[in-house]
């Protein structure tokens, strides 16, 4: 009888560790403080076997072990959202340095975006560092904790560092801008000299000489001025009566289709006004009389800036621009291209086919494209019929279809195109635009002199090209 009793308390002392099955452990770690206790005081009371007392010692840290690396797995995930979070948000701050929008809202807005309540890790601290266009941002999260509680860890921190450097290598841009006649009212100008400041600004940020970035000017009206010391671009300066004066730099549209494309290499027709008892008087009785308003060079605009990294170069020629002339944006838009190119008469622009340097074009008109029968352009009077017409919307129109055409021949050549309507109320020119730009995100409609200048910021920001650095 006594035999029998000891063989079943010997029976009953081994079954425990047996009943240490999956679902005991899985029982355990779903609520460890508990469980652990209980399989303690059970082992602790057990008088029987060797065997239950080391697997009662083993099986504290095995459980912790386990449940370290469940709550590692979770740090883990926490701070990959984070580094990510932190990745996105160092983009969109060195976007918007520029912009005027407060950084620290911007930051916050992201890390709450991804950070909701309902998510694991609540984050702790979000900061930025912007020290000569390098933007850190650093965060902090906690993440709550589950077994690690048993030893007085209620929460672990994670934390994520990145870095992004904001970088203008490799960009030629060229800026095609209104300078007709209408400019001259309400500010117009001035706010676009501003405006192109800004974006000057912005994109050279403390340079003065960039190697990997350079810049173009087109200040437009009814004709392009390719510089007057380029007369080896023009035919037959000789046989034009220029008076007291010489040729001023414009030139004369190419017979479609050349004026829509940058194939032709000359040489130009020069621009000239000729003698007009009403709309040019300049050849008078005994002589001439030559002024701002009257001669062979009138409404000829600012000669263009071809590509350069001088800052001060660009600066002083926008500051020059003058507003005057009628518009033809197609014109201005094909010489854009012919300054952005690599081929002939302006070779500053590198090879279509070289991958370390980005092109693009802006575009800024305050007005539809117009013809006149009292204003002489690079097609002449509009009575004359170069357009195919004589009619203002027959004209007009025919002006719209080139520069559409030559909007879509740059963009087949990779070139990134920006337009900006600027006061225009016309729908005809706004859609023009619109469909003139790379996609609708480069295109602006600016109906006042602010939102002008915040179109300029806003490519700026786009071309100010960025790379995650680390």
């Amino acid at each position: 009888m006594q035999e029998d009793k000891r063989a079943s308390s010997a029976k009953k002392g081994l079954e425990q560790p047996e009943n240490l099955d999956t679902e005991t452990v899985m029982k355990n770690i779903k609520s460890p403080t508990l469980r652990i206790k209980e399989i303690w005081l059970r082992m602790a009371s057990d008088r029987r076997g060797v065997t239950a007392v080391i697997f009662a010692l083993a099986f504290i840290p095995m459980v912790l072990a386990v449940g370290v690396s469940v709550d590692l797995g979770k740090g883990y995930l926490v701070r990959e959202r984070l580094a990510s979070t932190s990745d996105a948000a160092g983009l969109a701050i060195g976007s918007a340095i520029d912009t005027g929008q407060d950084l620290q809202i911007l930051l916050d807005n992201f890390f709450a975006a991804n950070f909701p309540s309902a998510k694991l890790g609540t984050v702790v601290s979000s900061t930025y560092d912007i020290t000569n266009d390098v933007v850190t941002i650093t965060a902090s999260a906690s993440v709550p904790t589950s077994f690690m509680k048993l030893i007085g860890k209620n929460s672990m921190d994670v934390q994520a560092v990145s870095v992004i450097t904001r970088d203008t290598s490799g960009l030629e841009l060229v800026l095609v801008l209104d300078n007709t006649g209408s400019m001259n009212s309400g500010g117009k100008l001035a706010s676009l000299k501003t405006a192109s400041h800004d974006l000057i600004n912005i994109l050279f940020g403390n340079e003065t000489a960039p190697p990997l970035l350079k810049l173009g000017l087109v200040p437009f009206a009814g004709t392009v001025n390719i510089g007057a010391a380029n007369t080896s671009l023009v035919s037959n300066l000789g046989s034009y009566d220029w008076g007291t004066t010489s040729w001023g730099g414009c030139v004369m549209a190419e017979t479609y289709p050349t004026d829509v494309q940058d194939s032709f290499t000359g040489p130009w027709t020069p621009f000239y006004w000729p003698d007009h008892n009403w709309y040019n008087n300049w050849i008078v009785s005994g002589g001439y009389n030559i002024t701002s308003s009257k001669g062979p060079n009138k409404k000829c605009p600012q000669e263009v800036t071809p590509l350069t990294n001088q800052r001060s170069t660009l600066e002083a020629d926008i500051d020059s621009m003058v507003a005057t002339g009628y518009t033809h944006i197609n014109y201005g838009t094909v010489w854009g291209w012919r300054l952005i190119s690599p081929e002939a008469p302006f070779t500053e622009g590198t090879s279509y086919t070289d991958p370390d340097w980005k092109k693009a074009i802006i575009i800024l008109t305050d007005g539809a494209n117009t013809t006149s029968n009292s204003n002489y352009t690079a097609y002449q009077y509009r009575s004359d019929g170069i357009l195919g017409s004589t009619s203002s919307s027959g004209t007009t129109a025919e002006l719209n279809n080139r520069l559409a055409e030559v909007c879509t021949n740059m963009k087949a050549q990779g070139i990134i195109v920006y337009t900006i309507t600027f006061q225009v109320s016309n729908t005809t020119t706004q859609n023009l635009f619109a469909n003139c730009a790379t996609s609708t995100d480069n295109y602006f409609n600016s109906p006042s002199n602010a939102e002008l200048q915040s179109a300029f910021r806003s490519i700026a920001a786009q071309l100010k090209q960025l790379h995650l650095s680390q």
